[in-house]
């Protein structure tokens, strides 16, 4: 034949492919020599080849191994096949695809086959050669009458490459190997061959086959026929789907699609099902002792419809994995839907026991931690929500069910709006409005949930941290505003100012602890700084009669204050920078508008020590009814001036939002 880039098709060898993979193809094309030799006693022994170690009693890696079975070997046509690329020599047969023997080169360094086999002249022959990787794919042949007249093949696979390790233990090889070759097992139209798997020195050997006999640890429990119909053609294929329990298994449930016999995708069968997340168990009772023995289910799918529309290297189909289309009337998420539908019916008593412990998961997670989705909760579908979901997830998809309600809801109001006529429109209407109410209670109970986890944390703030020592001013001023931000880039949900006066909430620009003097030599600026706007000047016009309110924060439990600490006059000359234009609106287009007539709110957040206390009565300020704080007007800056404890602040605060605690029960 030509000479082909041998080396060049194993390295575009695009497959999702592993090192057990060139195992299972010398598997195959073994098991498929055994058959059309019509052997009746087909055997297949694979052995494992180990490096050597210095360590006594040390399970050494696998650096090769031998495949030997006693099919038809290669004969002048089959060694003819395996010398043609992309051959179709077993495609009639076994629908092979030629291509396959190439997975070896890809993991190994070295193929080398010997075959004893008898030719058309009735007499056996010994025929060897290796698998070329430059530009011939057999080099070396030669071929001998064979004193042997027994057919024998045995196909080497030596030198692992270095960046590939198999399973050390044999048991877990032959676990993997017969969940792979499963199909073989199960095939009613075929006898599979023993299979074992040894070392090579015979210490240890498994029979595969006997996983699927006796007290087994494979087991069929359902063999189902199925059609697919195409509503718009009518065409109809037929599958077959076989469910095995499988007890040694850690991959999870899963839907094997199979073409050729061989496994071509396997998806997760918890992505239609979320039920079948974990592990099922049986509970086996050998004498007075009852064992929980953990298992999960496979379910291998046949069809001629899989078997003609298999990619060249085996690893998936030419059919799309999510949609049909012209060309191919099923997609392989339509195949697998239906078999998960079929395997839920058949571990239907399960699928609802979880399905009822996933919603008691559910509702008591929005019972005791997201009380906002309360309102609609007995609305949503439940069954897509993952199993054993962390309270994360959950909150996820509660959200998306609430955004796509959202958002239907506002597709039915346009529809109103654009209506002309609508013989059921209050119907309609009235159904509409239960789903805004529905959703604004959600939002307002998550707002006011919001509202007592921040006056957790603001009064944890108030108490000394592990160190002995008081939290800082701005850990309290950041709580409250972020610092060195304003309403331009701070959004309504990121702020609580509720905490100091709900009116505040819906001020037309604020400056926290942020330069907004233009001067460069600024001696400080304004904790908190909100340019009120009227409700009569709602334009955002920068008027001398929209009030100005400025908040400063003192460090809890400081009691250290000089004269020059003074809070309010600390705030009266912030009041005199900006009456003098030193403070510009946003983006510096014109001065902040203050003067002397200009309502001014000063408001001032402390500890009451002594110091404080004689600040308030040189200001002449009146103490509050519960001594918490001080008030009053100051003459000389021309200001209402407030000053209160963080424990009045964090009192009042709650009191104002109390009904709502009471009423969602939250308190």
């Amino acid at each position: 034949m030509s000479k082909i880039n041998i080396q060049g098709i194993v390295d575009n060898i695009k497959s999702q492919s592993n090192v057990y993979t060139p195992l299972v193809e010398a598997i195959v094309n073994s098991i498929h020599s055994i058959s059309s030799s019509n052997e009746k006693n087909g055997e297949i022994e694979i052995v494992v080849k180990r490096e050597n170690s210095l360590f006594e009693n040390s399970v050494n890696n696998i650096n090769g191994l031998e495949i030997h079975d006693n099919g038809s070997g290669f004969t002048r046509a089959n060694r003819d096949s395996f010398d043609t690329l992309y051959s179709t020599h077993k495609k009639e047969d076994f629908r092979g695809k030629g291509f396959g023997r190439f997975m070896f080169l890809k993991y190994f360094s070295e193929v080398k086959i010997e075959s004893i086999f008898k030719e058309t002249d009735d007499k056996y022959y010994l025929r060897k050669f290796s698998f070329g990787n430059k530009d011939e794919m057999i080099v070396g042949e030669t071929i001998t009458p064979s004193d042997l007249n027994k057919n024998t093949t045995v196909v080497s696979l030596n030198y692992l490459n270095k960046a590939k390790h198999f399973d050390k233990e044999l048991e877990t090889i032959a676990r993997k190997l017969i969940e792979k070759l499963l199909i073989f097992f199960i095939n009613d139209d075929f006898t599979c061959p023993s299979i074992t798997i040894r070392e090579s020195d015979d210490s240890k050997r498994i029979i595969l086959n006997n996983y699927l006999s006796g007290d087994n640890d494979i087991k069929l429990i359902k063999t189902k026929e199925f059609e697919l119909l195409d509503s718009e053609t009518k065409h109809t294929e037929k599958f077959t789907a076989k469910l095995f329990k499988i007890y040694f298994s850690t991959s999870g449930s899963k839907i094997i699609l199979t073409a050729d016999n061989r496994e071509v995708t396997e998806s997760s069968l918890h992505a239609y099902v979320p039920e079948f997340e974990d592990e099922f168990f049986d509970e086996i009772t050998a004498g007075n002792k009852t064992v929980r023995k953990n298992y999960i289910i496979k379910s291998y799918v046949l069809g001629r419809y899989l078997d003609e529309n298999v990619g060249l290297e085996r690893e998936s189909f030419n059919f799309d994995k999510e949609k049909a289309d012209a060309f191919y009337q099923f997609s392989q998420a339509d195949i697998e839907l239906k078999v998960a539908q079929l395997t839920k019916e058949m571990f239907s008593e399960d699928v609802k026991l979880r399905a009822e412990k996933k919603k008691k998961r559910i509702f008591e997670y929005v019972n005791t931690e997201a009380p906002w989705h309360k309102t609609y909760i007995n609305n949503v579908d439940l069954t897509p929500f993952a199993y054993n979901s962390a309270n994360e997830r959950i909150e996820l998809e509660l959200q998306k069910y609430k955004y796509d309600q959202e958002q239907e809801t506002k597709k039915e109001i346009q529809f109103l709006i654009n209506a002309t006529e609508d013989n059921e429109l209050s119907d309609r209407i009235n159904k509409i409005m239960d789903k805004v109410t529905d959703m604004g209670k959600s939002d307002l109970t998550h707002y006011v949930c919001t509202r007592k986890v921040v006056l957790q944390v603001f009064e944890e703030l108030r108490k000394r941290n592990e160190t002995g020592k008081a939290n800082l001013e701005k850990e309290i001023h950041s709580l409250i505003y972020p610092m060195n931000r304003d309403s331009t880039n701070t959004g309504y949900e990121e702020h609580n100012l509720w905490l100091l006066d709900e009116r505040l909430v819906f001020s037309e620009y604020i400056a926290s602890d942020r330069k907004i003097s233009k001067e460069k030599d600024a001696l400080g600026e304004p904790d908190l700084l909100i340019y009120d706007i009227k409700k009569s000047y709602r334009s955002g016009d920068n008027e001398f009669s929209n009030p100005l309110t400025i908040f400063e924060f003192k460090r809890p439990k400081r009691d250290a204050y000089k004269q020059d600490d003074d809070p309010i006059l600390q705030v009266g000359k912030y009041l005199e920078k900006i009456r003098a234009g030193k403070y510009e609106m946003p983006e510096g287009i014109e001065q902040i508008k203050v003067n002397e007539s200009t309502p001014v709110y000063a408001y001032i957040v402390c500890d009451l020590v002594d110091k404080i206390h004689e600040f308030a009565k040189i200001h002449q300020l009146t103490i509050s009814p519960d001594q918490e704080g001080y008030f009053g007007y100051h003459n000389g800056y021309k200001m209402y001036v407030e000053m209160f404890s963080f424990k009045k602040l964090f009192k009042d605060a709650t009191m104002r939002n109390k009904i709502f605690f009471k009423k969602l029960q939250i308190e």
